[in-house]
């Protein structure tokens, strides 16, 4: 189960995104799918040119760091049939990607892995 931070970061979505990423968190029972979903209900739906700053969204490269590993990566975040850990292209469906969604460079996220062990992880840049 999920212990995400009572205190989460505001998640933006796009309404273009929106029904694609909400049908494929319907997908599944997985971790990711389960946390995406519960993102999906928080998050602020914004026009594209509307958003407040630069966010995490489907084709975006984010640099984020694992706070409970220390590692910092360079991904680009994608749907499920484009993903590639190999070629630095992370699934929306996996946790770490279902995290970043939706955040700004400065946030951090928490939830528990399916393990039940503490994640963490901060953004800190979010490339168009």
């Amino acid at each position: 189960m999920l212990a995400q931070d009572l205190k989460s970061p505001p998640v933006y979505v796009t309404e273009a995104d929106y029904e694609r990423l909400a049908n494929l968190a319907g997908l599944g029972r997985t971790l990711g799918a389960e946390l995406l979903g519960r993102e999906l209900d928080r998050a602020v739906v914004v026009r594209a040119d509307e958003a407040p700053q630069r966010f995490v969204r489907l084709g975006s490269a984010v640099t984020y760091r694992d706070l409970t590993s220390g590692e910092t990566r360079r991904v680009t975040l994608v749907c499920p049939d484009q993903a590639d850990i190999d070629a630095g292209r992370l699934s929306v469906l996996s946790p770490v990607g279902a995290a970043l969604l939706g955040l700004c460079a400065g946030a951090t996220f928490s939830w528990s892995g399916a393990d039940g062990r503490p994640r963490v992880v901060a953004v800190e840049a979010v490339e168009a």
